[in-house]
């Protein structure tokens, strides 16, 4: 296991000209050079130091065979737990995926039948309803309610659906994608109990979940009850943290022996566990052991202020939009429905107007109708850069 700390924390303030590198968040339309990317969500940053540094003995030695997981990494997986939650997971819990996507995609098939609803909270992430969809499985939502700034679980919509549609799966985005909502203790179990009481699977996706904000804890959905890890698989990985997004590795955690044996019977003929990505592995190991905890403590806070200064300067400018603070992540979701700019297209608008490149909320579903997702995990040169660009588009510079 890795110990100690890593002491390269970079100077957040200073990023790398991502235009032309391949960034799909910074990529630029035709005939233009001057876009901020601030749409896909994942961060502008360098990655911490002992990345870098555990890398380098796989590239000296140029070989790149069938490698198995050593000891090294599941117990640097289990030391995470336990350090970040004070929750102890098995090694036998432990499976990966090159992909959370992906590992939600073949949980679906696994664990539901063609035809069967799987529910999921709205607005959500089109990706995960694409996979829904895709895997021959109906897609039934439960809006989530906007109480003042933060959004809600409607239960009484939850526990009417469930008793109506029989949904196999319910699917939690947690910390929720776009709504940035961390939900409680109280509101998990509840949710698992309203699921174990009507036969309904939970897959919990938890990828948001490594950076969260003062005065909120995520709660990964097995550490809930053990009525939740008799009924719930969990996906999670530590790319959205450590921008190690194409180094794809998704760790799925199912703590239920009958689920375990059913999930890795299931993924035999992938043969997942014998071709592994030796960088991914790595990467996986290093952070999880506690080498990246100061780099992830430092951005923690510096994206916490970013969020702070720009809701704060929106205000103060009087721009015609409310962003609603996210608890965890780096998305904020954004009403736009003030703003006099027709609701289809918001996108287009802050793209032509203000050359923020950006998320319209329909995107997300009829639920996203009026709002617009903004990825502030950027230096703060570039989000007053933002701001400034956005007074002008409502005429306030």
């Amino acid at each position: 296991m890795m110990e100690g700390k890593d002491r390269q924390v970079p100077d957040f303030s200073i990023a790398k000209d991502l235009r032309h590198d391949g960034s799909i968040k910074w990529m630029q339309p035709e005939g233009r050079e001057d876009v901020l990317g601030m749409g896909t969500a994942d961060l502008d940053f360098d990655c911490p130091g002992c990345i870098r540094d555990v890398f380098r003995p796989i590239t000296e030695s140029n070989i790149y065979n069938y490698r198995y997981k050593p000891d090294e990494y599941y117990d640097a997986i289990i030391s995470f737990f336990r350090r970040r939650y004070g929750f102890e997971i098995g090694r036998d819990w432990i499976s990966n995926i090159p992909g959370t996507i992906a590992a939600v995609c073949i949980a679906i098939r696994k664990f539901s039948s063609e035809g069967d609803y799987v529910l999921m909270h709205a607005p959500y992430f089109t990706p995960l309803k694409n996979t829904i969809e895709g895997s021959g499985r109906r897609f039934l939502v439960n809006p989530l309610v906007l109480r003042g700034d933060r959004y809600e679980i409607d239960f009484e919509d939850f526990e009417r659906k469930i008793k109506e549609y029989h949904p196999a799966i319910f699917l939690l985005i947690n910390p929720q994608n776009p709504t940035g909502r961390v939900f409680t203790q109280e509101e998990l179990e509840r949710i698992v109990d309203i699921c174990a009481e009507n036969g309904v699977r939970i897959i919990s996706d938890e990828v948001h979940s490594l950076i969260v904000y003062g005065g909120h804890r995520h709660i990964p959905i097995l550490s809930v009850s053990e009525e939740a890890r008799r009924i719930s698989i969990q996906i999670f990985s530590f790319s959205k943290g450590f921008n190690t997004m194409s180094l794809p590795h998704g760790l799925i955690l199912i703590a239920d022996k009958v689920m375990q044996r059913e999930w890795h019977d299931y993924l035999m003929p992938y043969n997942f566990h014998y071709a592994s990505n030796s960088f991914a592995i790595a990467s996986v190991t290093a952070v999880a052991g506690g080498a990246g905890d100061r780099w992830l403590e430092a951005l923690t806070g510096y994206l916490e202020g970013n969020r702070d200064h720009f809701i704060s300067e929106v205000r103060r400018i009087g721009l015609p939009i409310v962003p609603l603070a996210p608890e965890a992540g780096y998305i904020m979701w954004i009403d736009c429905r003030n703003a006099g700019i027709p609701y289809d297209t918001l996108g287009e608008r802050f793209l032509d107007d203000a050359g923020i490149s950006l998320n319209n909320g329909l995107e997300h579903g009829e639920e996203g109708r009026g709002f617009i997702r903004l990825n502030f995990a950027v230096t703060r040169q570039c989000l007053d850069e933002a701001l400034q660009r956005m007074s002008r588009m409502f005429g306030k510079a």
